[in-house]
């Protein structure tokens, strides 16, 4: 039979066999009644009453002795089957009329491509950036001198938004059978096997760049096509069913388009608009990056175990309800051991967010602190996108040409010491050595709506003493962050089809349906494999 164990305790150097023995204890049988051992669920436990850090495991094991399955011991259950459906039965995919084309080489738009490419579909895939090599070289480039390339930047190009961040692994998703997937050929395409069982795992952007080529050839070798540097320039539409898109100066006949475009292509929001696909205003959020020295935050987190080269950098998440004149106020996107970054996709705009490589080893984490904005927010600036359901974009940029100007026009970040943007003041200078060297001190006032600062002014200081070894006097805010999350979503049915466009699939966040690597790549695997009646 087929039992799972819950809450085993495990010592940071646990082996395999430990691992039996312990679960031999629980059941109170022999190790040799054990067969197939396999972690299927690790988190770390290093709360400070602990003499050590221990790991907290889920099993899964063949037990071939006899135990009373009307009465398991606590945190033991017996299971019929594996908890996770290992694969997709391609057999049963049918036979598409035309090649799908997939728009846009986020993880949404990737891993659509690589389903549809494993049934035969043999798809093509259309990027308006280049290969994530050559594009993290231009990026690289505009950190250094400010040059920004309008296809090939932070924001756009293989690998999504997402290719310059922490490259974090967790999802609010159920979806376990997708999600396992996604991660199987994460590991085949280089990341490492602990994502499969870590209960937060993350790659990190250097492993990314490492992943997306092998990603890129295996949707190749499986009949799929790439076109680098192509953007998607028009949508043929008869009888409200799609008929062709038009991809730079080629027009591609297609009876399916998966529409991957991420939450910063606005150009594709106005050519929707302007062809009335179904489409809604949504809530987001926007605020701030805080950074403070990571050994801070690893004190506050880890307490007598900061430090450990076994457990790394610490992280965190911090809330705070809304109170009687002030919004609510959350962290976002912590990056541990990481670095703030200047994005932008437009010229004369600019946003900020956080990225790490894998190691998580640099002097500082950052985290974006965001106030939720809704809809009826928007009507606060003029909709210069001439479509109202665009409004939320409108509201975005004018907060993004703001901080492009404070930052001197030249896609340097406003920064300010915390202490001094909480007392409403502009710092004389900023901390040396912080992460995000090209930074100029700036007032937040002419940046962001008062709404957003008198939230953020009030809610900080109350969310940090969470973090009681941070200090208010080392921390550095920058300005402003705005892309948490599309404003807009293209309405869809349950099968990921557009409400009135046959053919039309928009995925991932840019559609408005997910928020980070995984749940962007689990949605373009299900419309995938609804385009593949699957």
């Amino acid at each position: 039979m087929k039992l799972v164990i819950r809450q085993i305790e495990a010592s940071l150097d646990y082996n395999n066999a430990k691992i039996i023995n312990a679960v031999a204890s629980r059941l109170s049988c022999n190790t040799r009644d054990i067969k197939n051992c396999e972690i299927i669920r690790r988190s770390l436990d290093a709360r400070p009453w602990r003499k050590a850090p221990v790991y907290i495991l889920s099993v899964e094991v063949d037990f071939c002795g006899k135990i009373n399955t009307n009465r398991l011991p606590n945190n033991v259950e017996l299971i019929n089957k594996k908890l996770v459906e290992e694969d997709i039965d391609w057999s049963k995919a049918k036979k598409l009329a035309s090649r799908p084309v997939v728009v846009g080489a986020g993880p949404a738009g990737l891993m659509a491509a690589l389903v549809l490419a494993k049934a035969g579909a043999r798809p093509i895939l259309i990027e308006r950036g280049s290969k994530a090599e050559e594009r993290s070289e231009a990026v690289n480039l505009f950190w250094q001198s400010g040059k920004l390339n309008l296809n090939n930047n932070v924001l756009y190009g293989e690998g999504g938004a997402g290719l310059f961040s922490d490259g974090k692994l967790t999802a609010r998703s159920k979806d376990r059978r997708r999600i396992r997937l996604f991660f199987e050929e994460l590991v085949k395409a280089g990341a490492n096997a602990d994502i499969l069982i870590d209960s937060e795992p993350h790659l990190g952007s250097d492993t990314l760049l490492k992943i997306i080529p092998n990603l890129r050839k295996e949707i190749i070798s499986n009949g799929g096509e790439i076109r680098y540097n192509t953007a998607l320039t028009g949508i043929n539409i008869e009888n409200n069913k799609i008929v062709s898109i038009c991809a730079g100066n080629e027009q591609i006949k297609t009876d399916y388009v998966l529409l991957a475009v991420g939450h910063s292509a606005r150009d594709v929001y106005w050519l929707l608009a302007s062809m009335n696909v179904s489409m809604e205003a949504k809530p987001t959020a926007v605020g701030i990056r805080l950074e403070v020295p990571q050994k801070q935050i690893d004190k506050s987190q880890l307490r007598q175990f900061a430090g450990n080269n076994r457990i790394g950098a610490a992280n965190y998440k911090l809330t705070r309800k809304a109170e009687d004149g002030v919004r609510a106020c959350y962290s976002f996107c912590m990056c541990p051991g990481g670095q703030v970054i200047a994005c932008a996709n437009e010229e004369n705009t600019l946003t900020t967010n956080g990225m790490s490589l894998s190691k998580r080893d640099a002097k500082y984490g950052n985290a974006a602190f965001i106030v939720p904005v809704e809809p009826s927010d928007y009507s606060t600036v003029e909709n210069t996108e001439k479509y109202d359901v665009l409004s939320g974009i409108s509201f975005q940029k004018n907060i993004e040409q703001k901080a492009f100007v404070s930052g001197g026009s030249n896609f340097s970040v406003p920064a300010l010491k915390l202490k001094d943007f909480l007392a409403g003041k502009v710092s004389g200078s900023l901390t040396e050595g912080r992460s995000c060297s090209r930074s100029v001190p700036a007032s937040f006032d002419d940046i962001l709506p008062d709404f957003v600062n008198k939230t953020l002014r009030h809610q900080i200081p109350h969310m940090l003493k969470e973090l009681d070894e941070v200090s208010v006097e080392d921390a550095v805010v920058y300005a402003a962050e705005t892309r948490s999350s599309s404003p807009v979503r293209i309405l869809r049915d349950d099968k990921c089809q557009s409400l009135n466009v046959n053919g039309l699939y928009p995925i991932g966040e840019g559609a408005g349906y997910a928020g980070g690597i995984v749940s962007s790549a689990v949605d373009g695997m299900k419309a995938a494999e609804s385009v593949l009646g699957l």
